[in-house]
């Protein structure tokens, strides 16, 4: 059976991709929603809701915890949260920078 034609419903783009969330469900961060924002090396970028907390999960283990289920893919977000959510990620990173920029 050739699988290409059902490629339009995965979206043909391995996961994580925008505007995607994801939902942990096992492990330390167990009931956080994942919202997928970019990739810097060989680390995805996520905002975990509900407390707005920057995660940066190596490809590698992001890729297994899809594999053995630990990350669950939810749904994909409508723009205006999506873009909400990307907002709210560059605030926290600019403080972050912000911050640390000030540690001597």
């Amino acid at each position: 059976m050739d699988l290409s034609k059902f490629k339009h419903l995965l979206g043909g783009k391995r996961h994580p991709k925008q505007p995607f969330i994801y939902a942990v469900t096992a492990g330390k961060f167990l009931g956080e929603l994942l919202v997928y924002v970019e990739r810097e090396k060989d680390e995805y970028i996520f905002l975990a809701l509900p407390d707005m907390n920057i995660r940066r999960i190596p490809v590698e283990k992001f890729d297994i915890g899809l594999k053995d289920k630990i990350i669950d893919i939810v749904e994909k977000l409508p723009a205006y949260v999506h873009k909400t959510c990307i907002m709210q990620y560059k605030k926290n990173k600019f403080n972050t920078l912000a911050f640390n920029d000030n540690i001597d």
